[in-house]
């Protein structure tokens, strides 16, 4: 308990995914972004065609993707023309620019249009103007606490919300949890999916990359945009965890790109984040005081289910493994023992 409550940095990263995705700022714009549908089968081996393209990406964006993918990674993307392969005439595709496409392929986001959110990420990392935001620190806690607070978002906003009487959001949007939503309650919100949760295979949970659509309002205006971030994470003496959240914005033009590389502006980005850590250490410092009267009080957390959930993180917090998907796996093994306990008892027959 106290880790969730002085950690939830980890869990909240998503929100922070929305300070850095709202300042990517593209009003006017299409909005084009991957969608979470839990039950549609799996495309892959699908023909894609310049109008699946079109749908996918919107039309301005199929010209970043289908020359972005052929500059940086030599991969003709089926469906584009041989006119929307040809270098954007005001970008060079140099080895910083293509460093991210290699970087997410390496990690092992797939080439094919067809799988969920490729078209979409490649889509903007070949665009002109990028602006990258970087948030590093360390986190005391281990791994495997980390992994719970990602395996079970909306459990750990509301010990957020049961000290500071807020409302913080994160909610999963799909079957699979890769797709989810998040909020501050206040002026920031977003939905995001989880395109990796490992790299290459390597690290389960701990080199994570989003992809995300994000709202904010800031002084008078209302500002939306998408981002790419990676979260990347390494254990460190001291039973703790190094963390490092790395955002990609796209600046819908020259003027929001020399905008957002300005110092102030970064400044701007950095006190919402500030604003959501501040919270953070409001929580802990009324736990760590001794306080337990919000927990106890909150109406959310005595449910049935966050009941259980509190017994099962407390469980690891105390040295109990657990990493990224094991609180379905568990979900499913506690349902199945309790359709075995309330199943009816078969009939003896008596000779």
């Amino acid at each position: 308990m106290k880790s969730a409550l002085n950690n939830v940095l980890k869990t909240a990263s998503a929100v922070l995914l929305c300070a850095f995705s709202v300042f990517a700022a593209e009003q006017g714009e299409a909005r084009v972004v991957v969608k979470a549908i839990p039950d549609q089968p799996s495309m892959n081996g699908a023909v894609v065609d310049r109008n699946t393209l079109v749908k996918k990406v919107g039309d301005d964006d199929v010209r970043p993707l289908c020359s972005g993918m052929k500059a940086c990674l030599g991969v003709d993307v089926p469906g584009c023309t041989d006119a929307d392969k040809l270098p954007l005439k005001k970008v060079k595709y140099d080895e910083e620019f293509c460093r991210v496409f290699k970087e997410v392929k390496n990690r092992g986001l797939s080439t094919d249009m067809n799988v969920t959110g490729v078209p979409e990420i490649f889509a903007r990392l070949g665009r002109q103007y990028r602006a990258v935001y970087v948030n590093e620190g360390t986190l005391p806690l281990n791994e495997h606490v980390i992994s719970y607070l990602f395996d079970n978002m909306p459990f750990t906003a509301e010990l957020i919300n049961a000290y500071l009487e807020s409302n913080y959001t994160l909610e999963y949007a799909s079957k699979d949890r890769r797709f989810f939503n998040g909020s501050n309650g206040r002026s920031l919100s977003g939905e995001f999916y989880w395109a990796l949760q490992d790299s290459a295979g390597q690290k389960l949970g701990l080199r994570d990359l989003f992809f995300g659509y994000g709202h904010a309002k800031v002084l008078k205006w209302s500002l939306t945009g998408t981002a790419i971030a990676f979260l990347d994470m390494d254990p460190i003496p001291g039973n703790q965890i190094k963390y490092k959240l790395t955002a990609v914005v796209f600046p819908a033009n020259s003027v929001l790109n020399s905008i957002m590389q300005m110092k102030v502006f970064k400044s701007v980005v950095n006190s919402k984040i500030d604003h959501i850590v501040d919270d953070i250490k409001k929580a802990s410092g009324m736990y760590f005081g001794g306080n337990k009267e919000p927990m106890l009080k909150s109406a959310a957390l005595k449910s049935q289910q966050n009941i259980q959930y509190v017994l099962d993180f407390e469980t690891v917090v105390n040295g109990a493994p657990w990493k990224l998907g094991d609180f379905e796996k568990l979900k499913k093994e506690r349902a199945k023992a309790k359709a075995i306990e309330t199943a009816p008892a078969p009939l003896k027959v008596v000779e």
